[in-house]
């Protein structure tokens, strides 16, 4: 038998490779979009929907992005909905005539998405009503879902007594029991999907109703069977767990989840300052008594001791400008901080609106009976349109003695938002601009204000006042990662700030300390949220608020953390609402489109690895609480995800390439060549990193900065195949060339 020519061994070669970095199916796109059906008549503003308020974060963890659209309005066709993967109603009661929806509905299930409906057509004689007008429209709609209705409502519950429960589903947060609601007889057709919570009147089976339920096109969950709330104490707790249920109902496993919370495998950080209170005068020992502003003593106290972690500072304008309500001093000291190489430039408004909605409409007489609340109005006002202003029903509305801090001109958006900016960059030094604007107020802006501030150039943060702590014990009180309106985006912080914790600045100042359970309870069980501390320079003004800025950073450093400014965490939320994700190949998406997001993560992921062979533009992975985080490389802007299965989960899995584990500097631009790992890398204090290399022994290590100048490392690496350096702290974001040296090995 004769020898293979050498040409024929480099074709079969060649046609390996192909094969093996081909797409085995035609790429299909993978719709991230949840279209949520909301009563416009009830709520005029998204915010105040309970599917904003409690859904749409447990979504965001998923993956998914959501879009809203009044149930009253016009249904869109299908032909529209191409990058929807699904519709989640939360009560339809509202509709005046449910037919149109029902019909709708039909056709979008047909068509392979999932509806999910919390609350049905009404309750009590509402129910019996719609039943009597349309009962052959809502059998067919039920039918189509994978229920079948018993034609009854239960009112008085006193026989009903739960005879299932999926501890999956059910009694997340608080325990379904006592004085059950009255629910509507529902039951999982055979076959169909399964029961979550399953009632039955007596002893009687025939009478079971299942009040949450999976189907074969979405899910179920009864009105007031997905959460408790009591208004009296504002407790407020899921019964439903909404991440398992949503999860489920809208068949969303193993799909990758753009991932907001993680860079490089770590953690996200970032921490920013609202400009309110810049020029109060700090009682704290021994600058009381030398007039030192409040703003001196956070640069003194707080950016300067943390060279090591970044922090945006955001000025109020006319804090600043003298023909305002500023001094020299004050932008003197805006100078002095926002030259410091640690700290990114924000801008906090220019006479900082409380009431945004306010000035929604480009009026200025509307301010005209405030004016004599002001200091420096802009026109003089009569002593009775003063008296008007402190009665007003305004006051008793929105708790504002006046819809902004400062009058001395009328309201102006573009002064509001792009004069603010062109200030603040009069106030930096070369080479810095203001990356982000920081909304204030009611952190409420009408859509043309975030418009401004997006065709400025910037980013935009604030609203979302998370906490989930003693006080607040529930993933309901976790906001989402912004609010869409009007085609706009608003990103909200990922914390609530000091004032939250302070009764409006008004008692207990050292309340932000408690900020710190709320950090700890978004990491565990679950990553939902990055480590974000949010506070104003007022928190210098006591000592008591002070140490707990203090505490807070003091915490972060002791964990494994990325620091990142504040406006590339708006980037990272910015890449989750744009990212375009196809799946190319079986347990193979191709991933673009992403900005500053840089991670996507698979849940329920211990047996499943990066294949880093067939993977494009990986730079990492790292399993955590049962997922797999891979960490992307922003040189590549279309990444390709490739996952094979492995054996055990006890270590990181093998891989015949280096690969990263964490790293609290940013890392890009990997390069794989024989024997040799490049890739260049930035960030804030030390970079400490860790690596997955092929084998055990010696690896050097050469760091080249950008003088030029190369520090050379030999690092010994044990059998755990885990390679660990520290590039010493330089310049902020200082970009290092690193490459690692590795024995080859004939495979």
């Amino acid at each position: 038998m004769s020898k293979p020519r050498p040409f024929r061994l480099l074709s079969l070669w060649f046609c390996m490779v192909l094969l093996a970095h081909a797409p085995l199916l035609q790429a299909r796109p993978v719709a991230r979009t949840i279209l949520a059906l909301y009563d416009g008549s009830t709520a005029a503003d998204i915010r105040f929907t309970e599917v904003h308020r409690l859904a749409e974060m447990p979504l965001n963890h998923l993956g998914m992005v959501v879009r809203y659209r009044d149930i009253g309005a016009p249904l869109p066709a299908l032909e529209e909905l191409k990058d929807v993967h699904g519709v989640l109603v939360w009560e339809a009661a509202s509709m005046k005539d449910p037919r149109e929806f029902m019909e709708w509905a039909e056709k979008l299930m047909e068509s392979g998405r999932q509806l999910v409906m919390v609350g049905g057509f009404g309750s009590g004689e509402e129910e019996r009503g719609a039943e009597d007008e349309y009962g052959e429209e809502i059998e067919r709609f039920w039918t189509r879902l994978g229920l079948r209705s018993g034609h009854d409502w239960i009112p008085f519950t006193y026989r009903t007594r739960i005879v299932y429960r999926d501890p999956q589903l059910v009694d997340f947060e608080r325990r379904v029991g006592g004085v059950l609601p009255g629910y509507e007889l529902l039951r999982v057709a055979e076959g169909r999907g399964y029961s979550g919570l399953k009632v039955r009147l007596g002893d009687d089976p025939s009478t079971d109703s299942d009040l949450v339920a999976i189907t074969e096109n979405g899910g179920w969950i009864a009105s007031d069977y997905a959460y408790f709330y009591n208004e009296a104490t504002e407790t407020l707790q899921w019964y439903v767990n909404p991440f398992e249920f949503f999860n489920r109902a809208l068949k969303l496993d193993g799909l990758p989840r753009p991932d907001t919370t993680t860079l490089a495998g770590r953690r996200i950080f970032f921490s920013h300052i609202d400009g309110d209170g810049w020029n109060n005068l700090t009682e704290i020992y021994p600058y009381r008594d030398r007039g030192v502003l409040s703003a001196e003593v956070v640069k003194q106290k707080i950016i300067e001791t943390h060279p090591d972690l970044p922090v945006t500072v955001a000025p109020i304008a006319g804090d600043l400008d003298p023909a305002w309500h500023g001094s020299e001093k004050s932008m003197r000291v805006a100078r002095e901080i926002l030259a410091l190489p640690q700290v990114e430039a924000g801008a906090h408004t220019y006479s900082h609106p409380f009431d945004w909605g306010f000035f929604a409409q480009a009026d200025p007489d509307r301010e005209r009976p405030f004016l004599g609340i002001y200091t420096r109005p802009w026109a003089e006002v009569e002593d009775s349109r003063r008296e008007e202003a402190g009665e007003s029903d305004y006051y008793r509305e929105t708790g504002y003695q006046a819809p902004r801090a400062y009058a001395v001109k009328p309201f102006d958006l573009e002064l509001e938002t792009v004069g603010a900016i062109r200030f603040i960059n009069t106030l930096l030094p070369p080479g810095k601009r203001v990356q982000i604007y920081q909304w204030s107020g009611d952190t409420n802006p009408f859509p043309a204000a975030i418009a401004a501030v997006r065709g400025a150039g910037v980013h935009n943060i604030n609203g979302g006042d998370s906490r989930l702590d003693r006080k607040y014990p529930s993933y309901g009180w976790v906001s989402p990662l912004g609010r869409k309106v009007a085609g706009q985006l608003q990103v909200y912080a990922s914390n609530s700030n000091e004032n939250i914790y302070t009764d409006q600045w008004s008692e207990q100042f050292f309340g932000y300390r408690h900020l710190i359970r709320t950090l700890k309870n978004t990491e565990t069980p679950l990553r939902i949220k990055p480590m974000g501390i949010y506070y104003h320079m007022y928190s210098g003004e006591k000592l008591s608020s002070l140490n707990a800025v203090l505490a807070n950073l003091q915490y972060a450093r002791s964990q494994a953390i990325i620091p990142v400014t504040t406006s590339h965490y708006a980037a990272v939320v910015e890449g989750f609402y744009s990212a375009r994700i196809e799946q190319t190949g079986e347990r193979r998406w191709s991933i673009g489109d992403r900005q500053a997001l840089q991670t996507v993560r698979f849940d329920r992921a211990l047996f499943s690895a990066v294949d880093m062979v067939q993977s494009r533009g990986v730079v990492g992975q790292h399993h955590y609480q049962g997922s797999l985080y891979v960490a992307l490389d922003k040189a590549v802007p279309d990444a390709v995800v490739v996952l094979r299965e492995r054996r055990e989960s006890a270590e990181e899995p093998a891989a015949p390439v280096p690969y990263l584990i964490g790293s609290s500097w940013q890392v890009w631009g990997v390069e794989h060549r024989p024997g040799a790992l490049r890739f260049q890398t930035a960030g804030f204090g030390n970079g400490d990193m860790t690596w997955k290399v092929p084998h055990a022994g010696n690896y050097v290590i050469d760091m080249t900065g950008e003088t030029g100048v190369t520090e050379r490392r030999t690092v010994s690496v044990s059998d755990s195949g885990k390679l660990r350096f520290t590039i010493q702290a330089r310049a902020p974001r200082e970009t290092v060339r690193v490459e690692i040296g590795y024995r080859q090995e004939t495979v």
